[in-house]
Parts: structure tokens; sequence; C-alpha cells
């Protein structure tokens, strides 16, 4: 993938009304391919759910304030299995409120899960090519599990032989600001360390963040999360492709 100073990721107009931008065509391992096909599909279940979910609550907070229905009136939500919840229509719009919340906190994770999954793809991959054929999960988990993100790196650099350098990831993220909470990274490495750290308060800590307050993530930052992830995997596919000589094809990556 080209880097321009203004277009580090070299997007292209989009297809359609040319007003927008869009990946450009690149070249992947299949491990890749999969990923992009994995992050369209979490990317367009947060668009979708997040517009039903608030498509729903604009059309009864109308109800409400038409006066056809009280905000304390009973309101059965059923499914077409037979569940079904009964609360007051006022909770009903309030947990409305909050799942968008619930929803962006999940998709975090699905988007930081799918990273790691295509770097275990990787790995499972790789483990034969140094004659490893034996116990690849826990071999893949040791590299995985328990270090910072330069940690797994080296770990893979000294266990495959990968020609990994971190001025290298560093070099390649020069033109792309990170920011993270008014905190801005050029180390991609760091910035995934405080992905990290935010994925394992969410999973371990039921999304505290500190003195009770939940974690919030606005749904506009998986745009550059997402674009931070495929300049991410274009780096790790390409270090694995100059080692092992895997064969890539060129995608179009909104169309996988």
């Amino acid at each position: 993938m080209s880097v321009e100073p203004k277009n580090p990721l070299g997007m292209v107009p989009d297809p359609y009304a040319g007003d927008t931008f869009t990946f450009p065509d690149t070249l992947c391992t299949e491990q890749r391919r999969l990923w992009f096909r994995r992050a369209n599909e979490i990317f367009a279940f947060l668009m979708m759910t997040e517009f039903a979910i608030k498509e729903c609550r604009t059309r009864y907070e109308q109800i409400v304030s038409q006066k056809k229905l009280n905000a304390n009136t009973p309101f059965k939500l059923e499914s077409s299995d037979g569940k079904s919840v009964v609360t007051p229509l006022k909770t009903f719009l309030e947990k409305l409120g909050s799942n968008v919340d619930i929803l962006c906190r999940q998709v975090f994770l699905m988007f930081y899960g799918s990273l790691e999954t295509y770097l275990f793809e990787l790995l499972e991959l790789s483990f034969p090519k140094i004659g490893r054929t034996e116990n690849i999960l826990d071999s893949s988990l040791e590299i995985m599990m328990g270090s910072n993100w330069d940690g797994k790196f080296c770990k893979m650099r000294d266990t495959l032989g990968l020609n990994y350098k971190a001025g290298d990831i560093k070099s390649c993220f020069s033109d792309f600001e990170m920011n993270f909470e008014g905190k801005i990274f050029k180390n991609p490495l760091l910035f995934m360390d405080e992905l990290a750290k935010i994925r394992h308060k969410i999973v371990h800590a039921s999304s505290i963040l500190g003195e009770g307050r939940l974690i919030y993530i606005n749904s506009e930052v998986f745009h550059s999360y997402y674009a931070m992830c495929v300049l991410f995997t274009d780096y790790i596919d390409n270090l694995f492709v100059k080692r092992f000589e895997y064969h890539q094809v060129k995608i179009k990556p909104g169309a996988v």
C-alpha cells in the first residue's frame, strides 16, 4: 500500500457519489482478506444496529410526545420465539439510550478480537514452516498472551525469524495520527497497548473505568480505528510475506 504524507492509506474517491473516500485495491494474504471480511461484517453490524436503535427510540419518543402512550405505561417487548419483557415505557426508552453505549463497547471488543484472530491464523500457518507441527495453539498463545505489543512482535521475530524492527512499524505510521482521549500517539505499538487496557477493563471489570464510571466509546471513532487496523495489517502481512513468501492477491477491501 503506497503512503502519501496527506493520505497515508492511499484512499480513493468512492465509486458512487465520489464525495467520500474508500480504501484502494490492496494486496492481501488469505488471512488478511479474511480479516477485511470480518471487519466489514462488524462495521455493518455496528451501523445497522445503531440505526435500528436510534430509529426505534425516535419512534416511541414521538408516540409519548403525541400522548398516545404515557411514559409510565407498561410496555411489553416480545420476540417471535416467545421471549418477552414488560417494563414502563420510560424505562424502555432509557435502555435504548444506553444500548448504543453497550453496542459500541462490544463492537470495540469485536474489532480488537478480529485483529488477534488474524495474527493467530498467520501463526498457525507459519509454525509448520519452521518444523513445529505440535501444540501450535499453545505456542501461539505463548506469543500472544502476557506481553505488550512490542513484546508480541519480538517473540514472533525470535521464534519465526521475522525481520521485525520497532522503528520500521513506527515509520509506517509517521503520517498517521492516533488520538486516545486527547493523547496523541505516533507509535502504533503504544497505541495498541492503550487499546489493550481498555479491552481488559471491558472484559474483566464490567466496563468500569474508575470511580464507578463506565467506559464510553463514541461510535465515530470506529472509522479511524478501522483505518488504523488497515495500516497495521498491511505492515504485518508484508512482514510474514517477506519471511515465508506467502501468496497475496489484490482485493477490493470494501467488497470482500
